[in-house]
């Protein structure tokens, strides 16, 4: 007999194992009609359509074992490609902002499931658990071997693929190359090869001419009945997990995702701060307080390049601002008080426009950084370390685009106002506060970028609304002529990134805000005109450190001067010291689901007066998303 070197690619043969590690929500194919589970037998049936009736029962429609994989594959939700230019080499640099929204690791599930749906779940998966299991008992020895290329069996069914074309292989239909297979990936070849052979003997051009291949079957099925039987299962379980994420469906264009926050925050220091030229009097209170917040996501893709995100959301984590220290300079990051009351987090739409435009409309509670590149590679327990706050200046309602014209040039204009949240007579999306920004983006390489930004602003009343310095910095920088004072102001920013190595990246950033009064500053009681103007300063270093004691873990570090009103011609509104914002925070993964991030910062010489005493802020948070 010739001998046939069949070589199966592992990729594509490897069924009994991989097929069980799909998780539930991958389920998202039209399942195929119901399989009957097959009863093999050692024992040698009387006649060929006998011999075979096992192979009726097979998986139905797989020809080859490369469709073994093909139809895991097809489990899977469909990737989605959010945005793509040329290269986008510089999207890496911009992990938090519009890093991972340039980038093709965004992906869109075609279903997701209600809470409903997960309870039932649970029973439905804890029986097909105990099906699996039911197979996972202790065999002989002899079946955990592999199938060797020197093995009968490996040249019987080599012999068969020859003949019967049963497994389709390369473009020149042979398997190049020897190697080893387990008897589960064996099995799963013999089974599709037992299909294809039934399919000849019913149709009309029947090649089973010799009764050595009944009998070649015969033994293979008789070597191979526990496997045989143990892949056959699986797949019908998979079809009942696909059965039921069929029929519990939420959406083909949706998933859901969510995030819960607990977070525990500590204050500590001797008084509360006050302005620039007082000195302060109030003791401040060091209690420890513990709560949380939850977000849901709900995530809709139509064209799967284009993303609809509505998010609600509801907290009661006390951002420890002004009410509490004194100064906006300790404010949290995650601050989100609704009382728990359920609001609107978000409401964006998000699609391409060519090949190398990406355009985003708004329709609440968003600003710039949520889309355009803000350089900064660290992550942060504070809202000072975020970013510039000329990205978040505008907050509300709005939109814009970014194009990238180059590998290493990309562009973009937002619009964005705060009037839409609450409308009111005499103003809108152009008759109250705004915010109008364009940035250039310059990625000479794959580790260095810069951007250059700048922003109008106008506020009829910085008081009510979003002031200046987007509630970062000193009193005097966030309102520099007072509440009630009309103020715009030209805001510039210049920021980089380098990533020095694979886990470390450092950042940082400079701004500027030079302030106008558009109306009398007199209305608030200061000693002054319409047309009077105020200079703003800030900057920031930031660090990362990734993958420090455990893969996913990042350390970061941020070290900056929050918003300082440097100059102003209103006499003694002026911040006449400096202070340091001091930041070290370690986001350490638990699980791929569950994070812990403890962290501290330090406030010296709050609103920028001497006369404070440093304040330091103690954050322990963690993370469960789903």
């Amino acid at each position: 007999m010739k001998k046939v070197a069949v070589s199966l690619p592992l990729t594509s043969v490897i069924l009994g194992c991989k097929l069980l590690i799909i998780p539930p929500v991958f389920g998202q194919v039209v399942p195929s009609d119901s399989v009957l589970k097959p009863q093999i037998t050692p024992n040698l049936p009387g006649s060929e359509t006998q011999i075979l009736d096992s192979a009726n029962t097979a998986v139905k429609g797989i020809k080859s074992i490369n469709e073994f994989s093909i139809r895991n594959q097809s489990l899977r939700p469909l990737s989605v490609t959010t945005f793509k230019s040329n290269s986008l080499r510089n999207s890496h640099l911009f992990p938090i902002n519009l890093g991972y929204k340039l980038s093709s690791s965004n992906k869109f599930p075609l279903a997701t499931f209600n809470a409903e749906s997960q309870v039932e779940e649970i029973s439905v998966n804890d029986k097909l658990q105990a099906q699996i299991n039911s197979f996972d008992q202790i065999i002989d020895v002899n079946q955990l071997q592999d199938v060797t290329p020197d093995h009968w069996a490996y040249e019987a069914l080599g012999n068969l693929i020859e003949k019967y074309r049963c497994i389709k292989g390369s473009e020149e239909r042979t398997f190049n190359g020897n190697r080893a297979m387990t008897r589960y990936e064996f099995a799963a070849a013999f089974n599709a090869c037992l299909l294809k052979v039934r399919r000849s003997i019913d149709s009309l051009s029947n090649k089973l001419t010799s009764q050595s291949d009944l009998a070649t079957l015969k033994r293979l099925q008789t070597e191979f009945a526990e496997e045989l039987a143990a892949v056959r299962e699986k797949v019908d379980n998979l079809e009942e997990r696909t059965t039921f994420l069929e029929e519990r469906n939420f959406s083909t264009t949706t998933i859901l995702r969510g995030q819960v926050d607990f977070v525990a925050a500590s204050i500590f220091g001797d008084r509360k701060a006050v302005v620039s030229g007082e000195s302060s009097t109030e003791n401040l209170d060091s209690n420890t307080t513990f709560s949380g917040r939850f977000r849901l996501d709900l995530d809709t893709s139509f064209t799967g390049k284009d993303l609809l995100r509505a998010r609600l959301e509801a907290g009661s984590i006390n951002g420890l601002g002004s009410s509490v220290t004194g100064t906006a300079m300790t404010q949290l990051a995650d601050g989100t008080n609704t009382g728990n009351n359920v609001r609107l987090g978000k409401l964006f739409y998000r699609f391409p426009l060519g090949d190398k435009a990406l355009v985003y409309l708004a329709a609440a509670r968003q600003s710039a950084s949520d889309f355009v590149p803000t350089l900064n590679p660290a992550s942060t327990i504070s809202l000072f370390g975020f970013n510039n706050p000329i990205y978040d200046v505008g907050f509300g309602a709005g939109g814009g685009i970014y194009y990238q014209f180059t590998d290493e040039i990309g562009a973009a204009l937002t619009y964005y106002t705060g009037s839409s949240d609450n409308p009111e007579p005499g103003k809108g999306l152009f008759n109250g506060d705004y915010t109008a920004l364009s940035q250039i983006t310059f990625t000479p390489s794959n580790r260095l970028g810069f951007v250059f930004s700048y922003a109008h602003y106008f506020s009829p009343q910085p008081g009510s609304t979003n002031n200046i310095t987007s509630f970062t910095g000193s009193q005097f920088a966030q309102l520099p002529f007072g509440e009630e004072t009309a103020t715009s102001s030209d805001n510039f920013n210049l920021a980089a990134s380098y990533q020095i190595s694979d886990r470390l990246k450092v950042g940082g950033w400079v701004g500027y805000f030079h302030a106008i009064a558009k109306s009398s500053p007199l209305n608030n009681g200061f000693n002054a005109s319409q047309g009077a103007d105020a200079d703003i300063w800030t900057w920031a270093f930031t660090a990362s450190l990734s993958d420090l004691g455990k893969l996913g873990s990042s350390l970061n570090f941020i070290f900056g001067m929050p918003p300082k009103l440097s100059n102003n011609d209103i006499p003694g509104r002026e911040d006449n010291d400096t202070s340091y914002h001091i930041e070290l925070s370690y986001k350490y993964p638990l699980t791929d689901r569950i994070f812990i991030t403890p962290g501290l910062f330090v406030i010296t010489n709050p609103e920028h007066n001497a006369e404070n005493d440093a304040i330091w802020v103690g954050v322990l948070r963690t993370t469960f998303k789903f």
